[in-house]
């Protein structure tokens, strides 16, 4: 598989993955405390809280997924670089 094509099917996977748990983070919370989020997200939102923080969490868990595996392939690339670059140098990449 390309490195480009697995690279945004990571992202993706993170993504989702960090949605979900934000969305499930946010439902226990609004269970906990449905006050504090009402007063966080919503002051006026009263039909169902619950449903309302897990739409939330899972938008700031998508949010917050996509920026770490981004940041994550971005680290993995660098490193990539930086060893090919290494074994080009004349005499293998070993230091004398």
């Amino acid at each position: 598989m390309n490195a480009i094509v697995r690279s945004f099917l990571l992202v993706l996977a993170a993504a989702l993955v960090s949605a979900f748990l934000g969305g499930l983070f946010a439902c226990a919370v609004a269970v906990v405390s449905p006050d504090f989020v009402r007063g966080l997200f919503a002051p006026q939102a009263s039909e169902s809280i619950v449903r309302f923080a897990a739409a939330a969490g899972m938008i700031w868990g998508l949010f917050l997924g996509t920026g770490v595996m981004g940041f994550a392939l971005l680290v993995a690339a660098l490193h990539r670089l930086a060893r090919s670059l290494e074994t080009r140098r004349p005499g293998g990449g070993s230091r004398a």
